[in-house]
This record gives structure tokens, C-alpha cells and sequence, in this order.
């Protein structure tokens, strides 16, 4: 009688410890993306909608050195051009890393900094 006690109460144990396993899992295979058990999050869209009236993404390439020859004219004539090649970099950067409608944004602000918009 004992002994089938001890076989019952190890039984009880174990599917007690799988159950709590099961529901401490960090890392489902459905989600793994990470070694330290976390999901990966959706990427985020790199073709986002732009706002209304910002300018066209498909510009943002050409845009990019049309605004590195303005910011050069306005330097020759002594303008303060900080604000502009600030915008201008990180345009650059936003358009390296795809992100068009985000880099024509800043290439439209680093326009309006040199009083060309």
C-alpha cells in the first residue's frame, strides 16, 4: 500500500513540474527570435505613408544631393547652414537605412532651414 502511494505521489509530482515548465517557457518555437528567450517584434514598414503634403519618396534620392549643393551656395554667401546639414544627415542616414518618406522629410525641413522652400 505504501509503495503505491510513493509510485501515485511521484507521479502527481512530475505532472505538477511538466505543467509549471510549460507555463514558464520563454521561448515558443512559433516566436524564438532571440538567446535570451524574448519574441521579435514585427519590422517596421520601410514604405510608410507620408503625411499630407510632405514630399514624394520617389525624390528622396535626388533630393539628397540637389540639398548638399544648395547647403554648399549658402556657405559661400555666409549663411548659416548648422540647421540644414544637420537635417541633410540624417536624411542621409534615414535614406541608407530605406527609409524614403522619413529622409524626404528631413531633406524638405533642410530646404526650408536654407529659405529655398
Amino acid at each position: 500500500m505504501r509503495f503505491r502511494l510513493n509510485i501515485l505521489l511521484i507521479g502527481v509530482l512530475l505532472v505538477s513540474l511538466t505543467a509549471i515548465s510549460a507555463a514558464f517557457a520563454q521561448n515558443p518555437a512559433e516566436t524564438s527570435g532571440s538567446a535570451t528567450g524574448g519574441t521579435v517584434a514585427p519590422a517596421p514598414a520601410k514604405e510608410a505613408p507620408a503625411a499630407a503634403g510632405a514630399p514624394s519618396t520617389e525624390n528622396a534620392e535626388n533630393e539628397a544631393s540637389a540639398i548638399a549643393t544648395k547647403i554648399e551656395e549658402a556657405r559661400k554667401q555666409g549663411k548659416d547652414v548648422s540647421k540644414a546639414e544637420a537635417e541633410q544627415k540624417q536624411g542621409q542616414a534615414a535614406l541608407q537605412a530605406g527609409y524614403k518618406a522619413e529622409a524626404a522629410q528631413h531633406f524638405h525641413r533642410a530646404k526650408e532651414d536654407l529659405g529655398t522652400m
